[in-house]
């Protein structure tokens, strides 16, 4: 079931915590009762180059979005006396450019080349068949997929999504398994739904299909471990473990996370060789949060991302800028506050991640630092239930290369009935 919230986005625009996805329970996936939900969203981005041969880019925008989630519906087929179930979601996006042309890719609104010009407004559509039996559940159509590789990405204006089938079950309490076979993307950025693709060294090419395996096993209530596999066809495999323990005290938590990824390229169209590992300690006492982390790239490349803006929100240390460079390791330290006892629904966070150890392109070497402030408010008054404010504001320095520094304002409103 498809759900979207304001400080979700902390995740997707910055990897607040980079947190493992947690052990889907049959719950997640199926709608026990029909769900309509209408969203609007308020945009504005801005980043400012220091380089003022560079265009500054951004845009600000207006969203009105629905999304449908059917409940399962028996059907009068049945096996081992357990019906065949049935249901159809279904989703429009729009959103609308209220600022003037800047003429520049920002990464949020559609971006015509030939006539160097942003789309004054832009439509994302989808649907889904759901097909159940039991505790197990088959999609076809649209996807909303939060795994490595395809994560659903409202850190800008409209969603990411996907299109393909999956096939998610919960086998025991414990063990939850999904296949998949994802056909095509349809970026943050724009429209259609068009195949993956990867560039490298000016070079293009496609995939026809995405195929996948997620497993996720709670090991102990303490203890939650997942792995993924996907193969891009004739592009490349990516592999990645998490482990996640979690040790509650009377008064903190503290959250310890693994990560590995392992990326090789399939086929002969590029030389990819790249593993990430990655570990995170995020310790919660009271209102505060204390994280610190490390991530290291290995290997012969940069860590392989597909083209159209696909974050990877798995990576500990995703940000605006990804520190995934060819050898790069890169270390950051986060601190939040939760306003509860003073401010009910206001938090804030700040983060710092320094990179070094990777060389440019020439051959110099180099390091990057990326500063977050994030402040979130979701209005409590029963009047304005649904409405949230976000702010992100971003400093990014680098020694050879382009320093900038940007705003990310945002208002949401999510109504359900």
């Amino acid at each position: 079931m498809h759900t979207f919230k304001c400080n979700k986005l902390i995740l997707s625009s910055i990897s607040l915590l980079g947190g493992l996805v947690s052990t889907s329970l049959w719950a997640d996936n199926v709608s026990a009762k029909e769900e309509w939900k209408f969203t609007l969203k308020n945009a504005y981005i801005n980043r400012n180059f220091e380089n003022e041969a560079l265009k500054d880019t951004g845009s600000w925008s207006q969203a009105a979005s629905l999304f449908y989630n059917s409940r399962m519906l028996e059907t009068p087929l049945s096996i081992a006396e357990k019906p065949l179930t049935i249901g159809v979601d279904a989703s429009v996006q729009y959103a609308v450019r209220l600022s003037s042309d800047k003429h520049v890719a920002d990464t949020v609104l559609p971006f015509d080349k030939a006539t160097q010009s942003q789309a004054s407004d832009y439509l994302k559509h989808g649907v889904t068949l759901k097909l159940g039996y039991d505790r197990t559940l088959l999609s076809v159509g649209e996807l909303w997929l939060d795994l490595p590789v395809t994560a659903v990405d409202s850190s800008r204006q409209l969603l990411t999504s996907y299109w393909g089938a999956n096939l998610k079950s919960q086998l025991t309490d414990q063990l939850y398994a999904e296949i998949g076979r994802v056909e095509k993307v349809s970026p943050r950025n724009e429209e259609d739904f068009r195949k993956f693709s990867f560039t490298s060294n000016g070079k293009t090419e496609y995939s026809d299909d995405l195929n996948y395996i997620d497993l996720r096993y709670q090991f102990s209530p303490d203890l939650k471990g997942e792995y993924y596999y996907g193969n891009m066809e004739d592009l490349y495999n990516k592999h990645y473990l998490g482990l996640e323990h979690n040790l509650k005290g009377k008064n903190y938590t503290l959250s310890s996370k693994f990560k590995y990824f392992n990326a090789q390229e399939d086929g002969n169209n590029f030389n990819i060789d790249a593993q990430n590992i990655g570990l995170l300690e995020t310790l919660k006492v009271k209102n505060h949060t204390f994280g610190l982390g490390y991530q290291q790239i290995i290997g012969e490349s940069a860590y392989p991302l597909p083209d159209g803006f696909l974050p990877e929100t798995y990576f500990i240390n995703w940000n605006a800028t990804g520190f995934f460079k060819k050898d790069e390791k890169s270390y950051h330290f986060i601190y939040g506050y939760n306003f509860k006892d003073y401010i009910p629904g206001f938090n804030a966070a700040i983060k710092y991640v320094y990179g070094d150890s990777f060389e440019t392109t020439d051959g110099k070497k180099n390091h990057e630092s990326e500063s977050n402030i994030i402040l979130n408010y979701n209005f409590q008054q029963p009047y304005l239930k649904g409405l949230a404010l976000q702010y992100i504001r971003i400093d990014y320095d680098v020694k050879h290369g382009n320093d900038f520094g940007e705003d990310r304002l945002f208002v949401n409103y999510t109504h359900k009935f």
